[in-house]
């Protein structure tokens, strides 16, 4: 997800400013709420009749998925994690007090210690750290959620690359050179020791712009429910 606290003010110039700017303007927000209400029906499902769930949010953002989300589902208790430093006039921010930054790797929490672990738009970025990401969250969680995109052609990827430049780039987020197959993402699973438990495929993001819908497809992007494998 686009994050406020990717770049510092003194490293972006016009283009970024024009990129984050377009970004805001035409699908951010409206991202947000789709992808929140698509998530808060997965976490109702696990959540039932439980209390104190503990979750993390990788790679979180500007929060604003989290926030729905622990506003919709009563119990889910929150940290959250990405890459940067806060800046100055956050790190007295309520908001941020729950935030920790850390090496993109190593998920800074005891074995079995999370409930549920919430990719969000955030593995794809990952590149070579996907896997070890994921065996991370087999380490300290119980499910994982992951929100990501399929390539399924040339065609596919270069999109996804150009909605990457638009929603990330000008925030300093590095941009993949690919995307996950739908049999390169349930091998990775498998080997890192997780049951795809659900998959859903077919999020319509961009219904609200009469020429980008019919160019960018809602089969791009998908939600996975994973459990532990009994074995591995």
């Amino acid at each position: 997800m686009s994050s406020p606290i990717a770049k510092k003010t003194d490293e972006i110039n016009l283009l970024h400013k024009a990129l984050t700017a377009f970004h805001k303007g035409v699908s951010h927000r409206r991202r947000i709420n789709i992808l929140s209400e698509a998530l808060i029906m997965y976490f109702r499902d696990i959540v039932a009749n439980m209390n104190n769930v503990r979750c993390i949010d990788v790679g979180c953002g500007d929060l604003g998925i989290m926030e729905r989300i622990a506003e919709a589902v009563p119990g889910t208790i929150w940290e959250y994690l990405d890459i940067y430093d806060i800046p100055e006039h956050l790190i007295h921010s309520p908001k941020w007090s729950k935030y920790k930054k850390f090496n993109g790797r190593d998920l800074p929490f005891d074995d079995n210690s999370i409930d549920i672990v919430l990719f969000c738009d955030t593995l794809h970025h990952a590149g070579e750290n996907a896997k070890h990401l994921l065996e991370q969250a087999h380490r300290i969680g119980g499910v994982v959620i992951i929100k990501d995109s399929f390539e399924y052609s040339l065609y596919s990827r270069c999109m996804l690359r150009m909605m990457d430049v638009i929603g990330n780039w000008g925030y300093g987020v590095s941009i993949p050179r690919n995307y996950f197959s739908r049999d390169s993402f349930k091998a990775l699973c498998k080997e890192v020791g997780f049951k795809v438990k659900r998959l859903d495929i077919g999020i319509q993001l961009y219904g609200h712009l009469p020429i980008i819908k019919s160019i960018l497809r809602p089969k791009w992007h998908f939600i996975a429910v994973l459990i532990k494998s009994s074995c591995r």
